[in-house]
């Protein structure tokens, strides 16, 4: 496995996985399906993305193994951006109508609180996959 492929993978694994809970959590909460599906597939993609691109600066150095507070501030735009996407495409494809959240600003705002706890979950998940990580 080439480095770049085991700093990567777990940003990836962890966006696919919490897509997978979201979907899950959705059709607990007596969603339909679709929705469920589409809302799983929606979040899933951007926080792999995403986090794939975290670990792609942590290879690169611009995040140091251990350190919180960089990592803290990407996700602080990176979390918000990824629910955003998912809310907007929801509707998207199943709803058939292009719309913001209701009250967006608020929306943003509550997901960047929420980034946080992403963020601490990201980084210890993160550590016990790649064993520090690069620049440790």
């Amino acid at each position: 496995m080439t480095e770049s492929t085991r700093i990567t993978a777990p940003g990836l694994v962890i966006g696919t996985v919490a897509g997978a809970f979201a979907a899950l959590f959705t059709l607990v909460a007596g969603a339909p399906p679709a929705w469920a599906v589409t809302g799983g597939l929606m979040l899933a993609v951007p926080l792999a993305v995403f986090g794939a691109g975290c670990s792609a600066l942590r290879l690169r150095g611009v995040f140091r193994g251990g350190a919180f507070a960089p990592i803290a501030l990407y996700w602080l735009i990176a979390f918000p951006m990824a629910r955003l996407v998912q809310d907007v495409g929801t509707r998207v494809v199943v709803g058939d109508s292009f719309s913001l959240p209701p009250q967006p600003v608020s929306f943003l705002v509550y997901q960047a609180l929420i980034s946080v706890g992403f963020a601490i979950g990201f980084v210890w998940v993160q550590e016990r996959l790649v064993r520090g990580g690069a620049g440790t």
